[in-house]
């Protein structure tokens, strides 16, 4: 019922970007890493290959197996040179009966498709959110401002515990989850994204559609998406 892809974009020699697909289980993933030396690609895929096993995990918190994999991104970075301080943003969607929990550390978001409108439901954990938040700077400022791709939480990184926020929503018959990575949303406004997810094309044109945009217009960054349809 899901459909995702991720690219390197255009401007980058690697993609450290990582996502994590699982319709059975109900569970979905975009991690974004961050690190040299590749080690960004390490943490997105420690979280796409750990997570899902503990989240799968009886008694335990959908919240503390994030932070198993933040722990075991951090001990994998003292472990090893280079990857000292490395880190991921990340989303996660997980189906629990009719419900969709959603749970975020950092700027990868969820927008919500239903009744013929797209429209952001995370909120990122970055500086720019932040100033907005304080009104120091509109949206205007916030896209020219030299530290808009600073975040505030991640995991791994140097935070002893990351921020992790979570939202439920339900898909109706026709509604759509897009959960994606800052390559995308840099590059494509809600608009844009909004036109594609709106075309009737199966799931999976979509989202390579999304990524294709997204590089014609820049391709930046590392582009992940992963669009989500009712169960």
């Amino acid at each position: 019922m899901a459909a995702g892809n991720t690219h390197k974009g255009i401007r980058r020699t690697s993609n450290q970007d990582a996502i994590f697909m699982d319709d059975s289980q109900g569970i979905w993933i975009v991690a974004d890493g961050m690190g040299g030396h590749n080690a960004g690609e390490i943490a997105a895929n420690i979280i796409c290959k750990y997570l899902p096993t503990e989240i799968k995990q009886p008694s335990q918190t959908v919240t503390n197996a994030i932070l198993k994999v933040h722990n075991q991104i951090q001990t994998a970075s003292r472990q090893h040179t280079l990857y000292a301080g490395m880190g991921s943003t990340m989303i996660l969607a997980v189906q629990q009966q009719q419900h969709l929990q959603i749970y975020w550390s950092g700027d990868c978001r969820a927008y919500l498709y239903t009744a013929g409108k797209l429209r952001l439901v995370s909120k990122d954990h970055s500086l720019i959110q932040k100033l907005k938040d304080d009104n120091i700077i509109d949206d205007q400022a916030a896209a020219k401002h030299p530290q808009r791709h600073l975040v505030t939480s991640c995991l791994g990184g140097s935070l002893a515990q990351p921020v992790i926020d979570n939202i439920t929503l339900i898909l109706g018959l026709n509604d759509l989850l897009l959960l994606c990575s800052d390559g995308l949303y840099n590059e494509l406004n809600l608009q844009d994204m909004q036109a594609i997810i709106s075309e009737k094309k199966a799931s999976e044109t979509r989202v390579n559609e999304l990524i294709k945009q997204a590089n014609q217009l820049g391709g930046k960054d590392n582009i992940s998406a992963i669009l989500i349809a009712h169960r």
